[in-house]
């Protein structure tokens, strides 16, 4: 019986951790597509989608899978990025009066689809 404990304890824990891992992954691509539309709304004229290039704005693609922001040089991170849209600078709109908490989210998670 011992020699079972770990497979045993191990097929628990993946049973329990796959379902939560396929929840969290399903909100996000839900999510998605709202975020898109909001993306292609407010962001596409200034900043491409699918490259790094510059467009008005820096290209967002893998932009939060880097280590740093290509402008800034900030920490490529979601709660930085937030700011920023929330915020703006000096070339960006700032966005925080225009976009809910919802919408904001959405869009968050579309950008780290890029």
């Amino acid at each position: 019986m011992k020699k079972h404990g770990l497979p045993m304890m191990m097929f628990v824990a993946v049973g329990f951790i796959l379902p939560l891992t396929v929840t969290i992954a399903d909100e996000a691509k839900r999510a998605a597509p709202e975020g898109q539309a909001l993306y292609k709304k407010h962001c596409n004229m200034c900043h491409f989608p699918d490259k790094a290039d510059k467009k008005m704005g820096p290209g967002l693609k893998d932009l939060l899978k880097n280590t740093e922001l290509p402008l800034s040089k900030k920490p490529a991170s979601v709660e930085v990025v937030r700011e920023q849209i929330n915020k703006g600078s000096k070339a960006m709109p700032a966005f925080g009066k225009k976009l809910s908490a919802k919408e904001m989210d959405a869009l968050m998670e579309y950008l780290k689809t890029l």
